[in-house]
């Protein structure tokens, strides 16, 4: 039978060999390591889109440079850019071509109502999915496997109404909003906010986000003479708005847009009087660390960052650090870690999610058209 101690040696020797046996049963740590970056990469979003993309694969190029290891092994990120052409199906086949790739994460989608698509793909391919979408409901929609890298449109909301009816002191508003996964909930929360703030909301006009006739609703804001306007939709929407406005006479009515209007686009050809935007991402020169980021972006691809590059870049870092940390690429534990970790995240310094995938310091800016760009005027976590 043998000693005591013999014994004892042989169920310690026997408990070892278990562990390791289990060990190699887990998530084998690859030596290449592929996160997914997947947004419009074609269409009127392509700019923004790409933007993500160069900042995810600056990322990657630093983390490579830098001797990265997990649980000891020297491993390398590799980003695999997809093209979703900001479209609903094309987006659910993009998801489902990262899952079969086994990519570790994804930064995606761009647009709220493309990003609702495929959350579900992503859930179910068991791939934890990273987003600059700002819609409320995203992250509920993911159990837990979702999480927003700005803030989300229920602080966006009440930072339109305060703005609108402080700042401004509007008494009555008039709101036209996008009638999609992004538009409505921020119209009805915008609203909201300014009913209980005592001010009039009238009229209030959904529309699709492919108009760009505007002469029933500009005919309606003649008559109704609001103090401010709040426009919830794009760009390609928002000039040829401007226009009619102006022929109509209302070029000096004050218009409030939102995260998706912070565009240089609009910024050098808006032809409003008073032209006002929030954002739930803050731009690259906020930051400690945006200068050094935007020199480097600059040095990498000779342009500007156009939107939220820095955000992709810290999500890069965000993912490696998590693994890193985690010491593994098991979805559960990257999912795990993230949600109790502060990770590195070199330009915002702040990239922190709380149980349900939000960010725990979010906060809205409000940035003015000034001389063909956009000056932040006020930004803040509580509105």
């Amino acid at each position: 039978m043998g000693s005591p101690r013999s014994r004892l040696l042989a169920t310690s020797l026997a408990l070892l060999a278990a562990g390791s046996l289990l060990a190699a049963c887990g998530p084998r740590v690859p030596e290449t390591i592929k996160i997914g970056v997947a947004q419009p990469l074609s269409g009127p979003s392509a700019a923004r889109g790409q933007d993500l993309v160069n900042g995810a694969l600056l990322a990657a190029a630093d983390i490579n440079a830098s001797n990265f290891k997990v649980a000891g092994k020297q491993v390398k990120f590799e980003i695999v850019p997809m093209d979703d052409k900001a479209d609903k199906e094309e987006a659910k086949k993009v998801a489902r071509a990262l899952c079969d790739q086994k990519v570790v994460a994804v930064i995606g989608h761009l647009s709220s109502d493309v990003t609702e698509a495929t959350v579900p793909v992503y859930a179910s391919g068991n791939v934890p999915q990273l987003f600059t979408s700002s819609a409320a409901e995203l992250t509920k929609l993911g159990a837990g496997n979702a999480f927003r890298l700005i803030a989300n449109d229920d602080l966006q909301a009440q930072a339109i109404a305060s703005y609108a009816a402080g700042a401004l002191k509007a008494n009555k508003v008039a709101i036209l909003y996008e009638d999609t996964t992004y538009g409505a909930p921020l119209a009805k929360g915008a609203s909201a906010a300014l009913a209980k703030a005592g001010r009039k909301v009238e009229p209030i006009v959904p529309i699709d986000n492919k108009t760009t006739s505007f002469g029933p609703f500009v005919a309606q804001l003649k008559a109704a003479k609001p103090d401010v306007l709040i426009a919830l939709v794009r760009d390609n929407q928002l000039l040829p708005l401007f226009e009619q406005m102006n022929a109509a006479g209302l070029g000096d009515v004050p218009v409030v847009g939102g995260s998706v209007a912070r565009t240089q686009r609009l910024v050098t050809s808006a032809t409003v009087k008073n032209l006002y935007v929030t954002s739930s991402s803050a731009e690259v020169v906020e930051f400690t660390g945006g200068p050094e980021f935007a020199k480097k972006f600059r040095a990498k691809y000779h342009a500007e960052p156009v939107w939220a590059a820095h955000y992709a870049y810290d999500a890069v870092w965000v993912v490696a650090d998590t693994i890193r940390r985690a010491e593994s690429v098991d979805p559960a534990d990257v999912r795990a870690k993230l949600k109790t970790i502060d990770a590195i995240a070199p330009v915002t310094t702040t990239m922190r999610f709380n149980a349900e995938g939000e960010q725990r310091y979010g906060a809205i800016g409000v940035y003015q058209k000034q001389d063909g760009r956009w000056v932040p005027l006020v930004r803040s976590a509580s509105w």
